[in-house]
């Protein structure tokens, strides 16, 4: 058994060294003092639950293995500090969250859910007439996911009107529905112009700000595309209201938003467990995280 660490970024087998830019944070802290290390989420040799504070960062498998990986998030918790905690874990590893957003007045992308083992999808009327309602123009642009997932992951775009394009979706939707619920919305025209935007939070504060490329594939920090840029208030203010309605402040979120065509902002996701931070597009961005990581053990 290894010797327990003071603080550990958990991550996965694929990237056993971590994402460098998680290592800006932790360099830092090991700077101040602190026994810091890199983990993968199943190695069982290491001594998590011996360890003063577990951070959640690139464990970029979890969907892979979401039951085993949200109870291993609990029995750490049970014995050390896990963040973010395992409550909030159990509750975003599935974008179902989103529904409950929905339901409590949030705005969000508009989403049809069909739910996993449901009957084969027949027709496309009723999913459009809900992703657009009576008085919006329909547009045969569709993406299709699934509730558990991250990146591109089970992720693809049909078009309804394209010669087979609904033969297509139907198999996709049907074939990802034996394992998952299904996500279907509309494709957002302003994903390619505008652009996605994430918003990141530390300990609750807005720190800075991404622009995601859209359908951004699976890669460290500064190897996907994405951009800095500076958020408009509206987006800030939007960002902060999502965090209104969780039950704890968060060490870190988050917040993957896009305007609608009213310019009106959209709840993309609202990452809790393996974000990518893009803590080296801001200055002062790593030393924040690191007093925020470090706080987490004065208070605890």
């Amino acid at each position: 058994m290894k010797p327990a660490p003071d603080i550990v970024f958990v991550t996965y087998d694929d990237l056993k060294q971590g994402d460098p830019d998680d290592g800006l944070a932790l360099d830092i802290l090991s700077a101040r003092g602190f026994n810091c290390s890199f983990a993968d989420w199943r190695d069982q040799s290491f001594p998590f639950t011996q360890s003063r504070l577990v951070i959640l960062r690139s464990t970029w498998n979890y969907h892979l293995y979401q039951e085993e990986f949200v109870q291993w998030a609990k029995n750490v918790a049970a014995h050390t500090i896990l963040k973010n905690s395992p409550e909030l874990v159990d509750w975003n590893h599935d974008k179902r969250y989103l529904r409950q957003l929905s339901e409590s007045g949030l705005r969000i992308a508009p989403t049809f859910y069909i739910e996993k083992n449901s009957a084969p999808v027949k027709s496309f009327e009723e999913i459009l007439a809900v992703l657009y309602g009576p008085a919006e123009p329909i547009s045969p642009r569709i993406v299709v996911k699934p509730s558990v997932g991250l990146s591109t992951f089970g992720v693809k775009k049909f078009d309804l009107a394209e010669s087979g394009g609904q033969q297509a979706a139907r198999e996709h939707i049907n074939q990802l529905g034996d394992n998952y619920c299904v996500m279907v919305q509309p494709f957002l025209d302003e994903v390619e112009g505008y652009g996605e935007r994430a918003l990141v939070f530390i300990d609750g504060k807005f720190s800075h700000a991404i622009r995601k490329s859209a359908f951004q594939h699976l890669a460290v920090a500064g190897e996907a595309g994405e951009a800095r840029v500076q958020a408009t208030e509206s987006e800030i203010e939007f960002g902060r209201r999502v965090l209104t309605f969780l039950p704890e402040t968060p060490l870190y979120a988050r917040v993957d938003m896009v305007p609608d065509r009213y310019g009106r902002q959209l709840l993309l996701e609202l990452e809790l467990i393996e974000p990518s931070l893009f803590l080296q597009v801001e200055p002062g961005a790593a030393e924040k995280f690191a007093d925020a990581v470090q706080a987490c053990l004065s208070v605890n």
